[in-house]
This record gives structure tokens, sequence and C-alpha cells, in this order.
């Protein structure tokens, strides 16, 4: 009996694990729902009200769409999904499909409802969302769970096209996201209405041209705005624009400056310049129009059926020609708007235009935008320029940077030739105020960037500049030498290799530092020594 009891223990245990095996297995009818998920690669948040909208454009924007089968032989009750976003979106409800019959699919959109905080978003990241789906009589092992990540943009990125890269046929399909602009045109927000105010009493010293709806009143009204940049010294001036991809979307992604960081900047790219104007006439109850050509944008409105356009640009801007007056700024953009025109109803797709009131009208709508006390005041300063009094401090202090005979010099004993080609962004970071100006290769790698830092030294500057990229998730090492100094920034993307000096300046330091990529540095290096070396 001894001999049997070991060999029928062993036998009972296996029956025990085994039956264990089979009950804690057990998933009653998770297998009666397949699922797949359609998802969106990224999210602007500047957009947020497009994708939170199934009525916007068509319901053409979502997070994603979960295609749910119902495989069992049985119908199953109230099939419940939901989704949540950690730290953004609470467990949300999406639908509940009373009854799914035997082999019955169910689409089901989401349409996420960020809270507006989102807008104050300044870095990407990637998030993760999750989904539930659940029914009547489900066992808590039934729950189907799934997950998948997606990017979260800033809110200043603007991505030109959703469509993934396969998909991709046309020129039309490389720039899908145009309409979006018109979440950048911000007519509602207090510091542009403040600005508006200001240009139509002291420029144009009272208009009516949205009540009116004269043609005439309204081109004098769009020529006050061109007025007003050229008297506040506006400089136009590039941001990034570089391709990424997200997964298998692969898309130019722009930096955007908001109209408001336009004004306080008093610095924009043709695509800023553009937001800006659309938001003026708005808030003056004018129709805004944004024209989109091959390489360029610029605003204009539409009245009484008849289109109109203004040379934005023609501010400043190194090959511009210098600055033009606001006659001349409106014949050009007459002009450009006539060959817009026959490209256009010769249907080539590279010349296209935004209705930002039609579209606003479709679900397209700009975020809210907090007022600033701060940006109202740079407004004030603005102000004062257009009579001959206080000039722009951007433009006209020891902080002030331009273009001259191929160098960038500045009223302190410091500049440093350009290369031919090179594009200045001025106060290219809102969110880094130190950063007064950044001059970027044509292949967007090799870059110098001005520091202007109120501080005594080159060691509390580079303290500084850390504090500051460390809110980016970047970190810098570096080393000092008398007036040199030379690091690497590391980040996510990858490192960057940089080598820079430092002068005294009123009120503080600059630093103006060049460098690359870490796999491009040597590759780079005589132009970047030549740059280097021509800093004095």
């Amino acid at each position: 009996m001894k001999k049997l009891a070991i060999p029928l223990a062993i036998c009972l245990i296996g029956l025990a694990l085994t039956a264990f095996s089979f009950f804690g297995s057990k998933k009653g009818n998770a297998d009666a729902i397949d699922i797949s998920i359609e998802k969106s690669a990224f999210i602007m948040p500047a957009a947020h009200r497009v994708y939170a909208n199934p009525e916007a454009l068509d319901g053409k924007y979502y997070l994603f769409k979960a295609k749910i089968t119902n495989n069992s032989s049985e119908t199953l009750e109230d099939v419940t999904v939901k989704y949540r976003i950690p730290n953004y979106i609470d467990w949300t409800e999406l639908t509940v499909s009373g009854e799914m019959f035997p082999g019955q699919t169910l689409v089901v959109p989401c349409y996420p409802k960020f809270k507006n905080e989102i807008t104050e978003k300044t870095t990407e990241s990637v998030e993760k969302a999750e989904i539930e789906i659940s029914w009547d009589g489900a066992d808590e092992d039934d729950v189907i769970e799934e997950d998948f990540t997606f990017k979260l943009t800033n809110r200043n990125e603007y991505v030109y096209t959703g469509i993934k890269a396969e998909e991709i046929s046309s020129y039309a399909d490389v720039y899908d996201n145009d309409a979006l602009i018109a979440c950048f045109v911000t007519p509602n927000d207090p510091v542009v209405k403040y600005y508006t105010q200001n240009l139509q009493e002291k420029i144009l010293k009272g208009e009516a041209a949205g009540i009116s709806r004269s043609e005439k009143d309204a081109v004098r009204f769009l020529m006050g705005i061109y007025e007003a940049t050229r008297l506040s010294h506006m400089v136009y001036s590039s941001t990034k624009g570089v391709p990424k991809s997200t997964e298998d979307v692969q898309s130019m992604v722009q930096q955007v400056r908001l109209p408001r960081e336009v004004i306080t900047g008093n610095t924009g790219l043709c695509i800023e310049l553009s937001t800006l104007y659309a938001s003026i006439l708005s808030n003056a109850g004018i129709d805004p129009i944004i024209y989109f050509v091959p390489g360029h944008a610029y605003p204009g409105f539409r009245m009484n059926g008849q289109y109109y356009a203004i040379e934005a640009t023609g501010i400043n801007g190194e090959g511009l020609g210098g600055i033009a007056s606001a006659e001349d700024a409106f014949k050009k953009g007459q002009e450009q708007l006539q060959e817009f025109m026959k490209y256009a109803q010769m249907g080539d797709p590279r010349y296209t235009l935004v209705d930002i009131h039609n579209v606003n009208a479709q679900g397209v709508t700009s975020m809210d935008l907090k007022d600033n006390d701060f940006m109202r005041k740079k407004v004030d300063d603005i102000v004062a320029s257009w009579s001959g009094g206080q000039q722009v401090k951007s433009n006209n202090n020891n902080n002030a940077i331009r273009l001259s005979d191929n160098n960038l010099r500045t009223s302190n004993p410091l500049s440093f030739s350009i290369p031919a080609g090179w594009q200045t962004m001025m106060h290219p970071v809102p969110q880094m105020p130190i950063v007064t100006a950044q001059v970027v290769a044509p292949d967007q790698m090799t870059t110098v960037t001005i520091y202007d830092i109120p501080v005594s030294n080159a060691q509390q500057g580079m303290t500084t500049i850390n504090q500051y990229l460390s809110s980016f998730g970047m970190q810098v090492q570096y080393q000092i030498n008398g007036n040199s100094v030379s690091g690497v920034t590391y980040s996510a993307n990858g490192n960057f290799n940089w080598i820079g000096k430092v002068v005294r300046r009123q009120g503080g330091i600059r630093i103006v530092a060049v460098g690359a990529p870490d796999y491009l540095y040597n590759q780079n290096s005589g132009i970047i020594n030549q740059v280097y070396n021509s800093i004095q």
C-alpha cells in the first residue's frame, strides 16, 4: 500500500493542478468579442475642440475608432465601451449598445474631450489611451482591455497631414490639415482684442468696415494692420519646420507662434503673420482668408463676393527688397492673388485657401486663451511706437539684433558672420525668453543661438540655460574657459554638440553658441568653426 501511496499522491496533485489551471484560465465569454482599433497617430492641443466634436469637418478628426464584432452564438446585452487617458481624461463612457446579435459589428468612434488647460502644453509627449469593453452578465475576467499610445504635441505645433505615408497619393494629401490652421486664428484672445482696439483707435482713428460692409473701408483696415506692424518695426522671421515621423505617419511639423506671441515678440513667419491678420480681421467683423501657395502663405479677406490680399511679409526680411509701404504691400498682394486665382481655377492643388469663418462654421474653432497683463504691457509699448514715442524694446535696445551685410550685429561689441542662405528666427521659443534669436542653416541642423541672460557671469548664465532646458526634458554638460564655453545638450531626440563665446553686456551677459547634432558635428565642423571664429 505504501508503494502505491506516492504515485497516487502525484496523480492527485496532477489532477488538482490540472483543475486549478482550467478554472484559473477560464474567461467565460471573453472570446465572444473581437476588437480592432484604428487610431490617430497624434493629437494637436491647438485643435482640441475639433477632435472633441463629431460634427466638425464631418467627424474627420478623432482619437480612435473601435470596430467590435460579436463572435458568439448569443445576443449580448448592454455592450459598453469606455476609455480614459491617464492625467488628461477620466474614464468616459462612449456608447452602450442595447443588443448585439451574433455576427453583428459595431463601430465606436472616440472624440476626446480634453480640458482647455491642454492649450497650455508647451512640450510634446507620448500618452496612452486605455479602452474597456463589457456587457451585461460579463464576469470580471470577461472584460476586454485594450490600450495604445499616441503623440500629444505642444500647443504651437502644426502638423501638415495625418494621412499614413503609404496612403498619400497627391499634393493635397501632404497638406491635408490645411483647415486646422483656423485653430491658430484667435480673434477672442483678450490680448488680440486689446491690440485690435488700439489699432482701430490709434492707426485708423476709428473704423467701421465690419459694419458698413464697404470694400474700401475693409481695404483701409487691411492696410492699417500692415502699417501697425511696420511702425512697430516687426521683423519677418521663420521658425523651424521639420519632417517628423509618428509610427506610419510622416509629415512636416511647423512651430507656429500664436497671434499674441507674434504681436508681443514683434516677429513672425508668413503663416504666423497670416493668422495674426486673420485674428484681427475676424475680431473686427471682416471675413478673413489665408491663401496657400508653394512655400508661402499670405492673408486677406472676402467681402461682397470679392477677394483681397496683402503681402504681410513686406515689413522686413533679407532678400525681400527692404521694407515696403502699405500701398506697395497691398499692390503685391493683389498681384499674387491674380496669380493664385489663375492656378486655382486651373485646378492646381498647390493653390488653396482657407476661409476662416467658413471652417469655423464647420466646427474648426480656436482655443481659449487667458488674459495676460505682461502681454498687455508689451502691447502698450508697441502702441507707443506707432506715434513716435517709446520704441518697441525688442527692436531698439541692447537686446536688438538685425541683419545687415550678411552679418548679425548688435549695439554691443559682438557680431558674427552669417553664411549665405541661413535664416534668422527672432525669439523662436516664447517659453524661453532668454533666447533672443536663432540662425538656422538650410539643412535645419547647424544652428547659432543667441542667449541674453540677466546674470553677472558665464557660470550663472549656463546654470540659467540648464534650468530652462530641463523643463523641456533636456540637460546640458559644459566647460567654461575664459570667455569660451563648449558643451553637449542631451535630449530624447539625441545629442547636440556646440561651442560658444560669452560677452558682458548692460544688465547681464550674452552667449552665442554654434553647433550641430553629434552625428553631423565633425562633418559640419568647417562651417561651425568659421562662424565661431567670426564671433567678436
